[in-house]
């Protein structure tokens, strides 16, 4: 059902038919219960015209016990709950139900508030007012109200005497039960109900039938044919019955199937070729070929640089090892400025040359993957660390550096020697680029989306579009043969990939280069076990 038009089809139409259907039944109950509450008013209001007309007679003869009679007769009548004559007072002088006779009402009952919601009690009360739908215990009843006003007639009588300026005698009150009214409702909304859903299942199967023949058959047929032509029988047609979306679909396929039957030929007609295609494919080889020997090539450079390493790093132990003495001797003994100085240079000469190997390693590291030791790092500190390392070479450069280093940044996961060599490399390359001279800018600041972001900007001359595309390969470079085998770039590219993190170049003939780095606050877990490999 979930892969058929026509079944999603069905079920949206029925959701709507259930939708709309439901509306416009709940409306339509409403619509009855109004009018038929109307009609129950209109018809409570003459009952109680009735028994007002009925114990008329008995009122003006003062006869209670005719008045009493009465209207327990009339409460005999079916769904007359409840008959009681009210004083203008608030007693009650006659009721259907002895208890309640010569008791009080509560002028503030649901009732009695539209007589008594102003000061001064009305004559009469618009046929709307004179009926209110009450609640009393688990069902509901239909109260109505009716005036006993100070005719002349009762005035004038000799049985009793009214005041002639009173226009008030009293209140008749009649209560008809609404449960058989209840009853019919619910029967009629239960036949409504039965009415809709009828409607939705006969809509729905219209519904049903016409999208089986307008679009589920039209569609299978349309899969068939199609499937055919997908396992190479070009002759694959579809009938086109109609106009609609349904024929347009048809005409397409086949025109689509004409067509790939057409390029079928042609492509027969092209194996007759197969001299110029053996001499494309040949050439496709040579240039594969020339790429496998320079991958060759990058295999035994790598293979050398292992062995390069591996003999630097005799002596490079030996200079270690003779600096850290000289170090320790220096320490033991009162110095003087200069030669205070010149222990800071002896502790640089001993820490760079320990990294010297590294840094042979890393110098063709896309071609052997190593890891570093990943601790805490301050990157601001590491920057510090950098620029004295090159600061030298900078001054010889003519190069001035500045720094814009943040206060808030975050402590960082990374290997502060790889960092640090990146961040060289950089500064070498801005110092080789700017002959003339110019200015470097480093830059930290905590990232938008956490870690830190390190930025290098030099004023030299930028790089065209077609070299920036390529600076981060190895191997690329654009300085003359013997200054640079194009690998500072690929090899900064490494060290920032290896921490989870990203650069990015922005540069612009004339308008210097901007290197951004990013690294997040955690390496990403293949670095992580690069590391622990």
């Amino acid at each position: 059902m979930q892969k058929s038009i026509a079944a999603k089809l069905v079920l949206i139409i029925t959701a709507f038919l259930i939708v709309i259907f439901g509306a416009a039944a709940a409306l339509n109950l409403k619509i009855q219960e109004k009018g038929a509450m109307r009609i129950l008013r209109l018809n409570g209001a003459q009952l109680a015209d009735l028994v007002a007309a009925a114990t008329r007679e008995a009122m003006l003869h003062n006869d209670r016990a005719r008045i009493q009679k009465t209207i327990d007769t009339l409460a005999r009548q079916r769904d007359i709950e409840r008959i009681r004559i009210i004083q203008k007072g608030g007693r009650i002088a006659y009721s259907t139900d002895p208890t309640e006779i010569g008791t009080e009402i509560d002028r503030h009952a649901e009732q009695c508030v539209a007589c008594h919601q102003s000061h001064t009690p009305p004559d009469s009360l618009p046929t709307e007012e004179r009926a209110r739908v009450l609640r009393r215990g688990d069902h509901r009843i239909l109260g109505i109200t009716q005036t006993i006003r100070n005719a002349p007639d009762c005035s004038t009588a000799s049985c009793h005497v009214h005041d002639p300026r009173e226009r008030l005698l009293g209140v008749l009150d009649v209560n008809l039960a609404l449960g058989p009214y209840d009853a019919v409702l619910h029967e009629s909304a239960v036949e409504l109900l039965i009415a809709s859903v009828i409607g939705i299942l006969l809509v729905v199967a219209v519904t049903t039938v016409a999208t089986q023949r307008m679009v589920h058959r039209p569609v299978r047929k349309l899969i068939r044919e199609t499937e055919k032509l997908a396992s190479g029988d070009l002759s694959a047609r579809v009938p086109e019955l109609t106009d609609d979306e349904i024929g347009v679909l048809a005409r397409a396929f086949n025109r689509m199937a004409r067509d790939l039957e057409a390029a079928h030929s042609e492509l027969l007609d092209w194996g007759r070729t197969l001299e110029e295609r053996v001499r494309q494919k040949t050439d496709e080889l040579e240039r594969a070929q020339s790429q496998i020997l320079q991958v060759e090539k990058m295999a035994s450079l790598g293979k050398l640089a292992a062995v390069v390493a591996h003999e630097i790093n005799n002596p490079l132990s030996s200079v270690v090892t003779y600096a850290r003495i000289l170090v320790r001797r220096l320490r033991g003994q009162e110095l003087t400025e200069d030669c205070r100085e010149n222990l800071g240079y002896l502790e640089s000469i001993a820490s760079e040359a320990t990294r010297c190997g590294e840094i042979v390693s890393q110098l063709l590291s896309f071609a052997r993957r190593r890891g570093g030791e990943f601790t805490p790092t301050d990157v601001n500190d590491v920057v510090e660390k950098s620029l004295f390392l090159v600061h030298h070479k900078l001054e010889l450069g003519n190069v001035e550096a500045t720094t814009e280093l943040g206060e808030d940044l975050p402590t960082i996961v990374a290997d502060p020697g790889q960092i640090q060599q990146a961040l060289m490399a950089l500064l070498i390359n801005a110092s080789q680029a700017m002959e003339e001279g110019g200015e470097v800018r480093i830059t930290t600041r905590r990232s938008p989306d956490g870690g830190v972001e390190i930025e290098v900007a030099d004023t030299g001359p930028g790089m065209p579009p077609e070299v920036a595309l390529h600076a981060f390969e190895p191997f690329f470079t654009t300085k003359e043969q013997g200054e640079g085998v194009g690998l500072g770039l690929s090899v900064v590219y490494g060290i920032v990939e290896r921490h989870g993190g990203s650069i990015d170049l922005e540069t612009r003939p004339g308008k210097g280069c901007r290197f951004t780095i990013h690294l997040p606050e955690t390496p990403h877990r293949s670095a992580e076990e690069e590391t622990d490999a």
